[in-house]
């Protein structure tokens, strides 16, 4: 039995088209798995975001309660500054007595 030149043609190219498909189903293969590596670290980086968020809330609610407490502080200072200044002294008598 003798191929034709057809039929060596054919399978030549049949071979050659499989060798060929083999590295693209390999990067396919590994470009579906790298995907879904994205989406987990995706799926992580939002979460870590959202903690972020919260520790950011936090720190802001921190923060105003902290300026009130200063300024009620300061308030409590200057009434206090106030209350020693308007106060009067009473001069001082100093009593000595002879023979001592």
């Amino acid at each position: 039995m003798q191929a034709s030149p057809l039929d060596i043609f054919v399978l030549i190219s049949g071979s050659f088209s499989i060798v060929a498909a083999l590295p693209l189903i390999y990067l396919a293969l590994r470009g579906y798995r790298d995907g879904r590596e994205l989406r987990l670290v995706q799926h992580e980086v939002a979460a870590l975001m959202a903690e972020v968020r919260e520790l950011q809330h936090e720190m802001h609610h921190d923060q105003r309660v902290a300026a009130s407490e200063i300024v009620r502080t300061k308030e409590t200072v200057e009434r206090v500054a106030q209350a020693t200044e308007r106060r009067r002294r009473l001069p001082r008598l100093r009593l000595e007595f002879p023979g001592e």
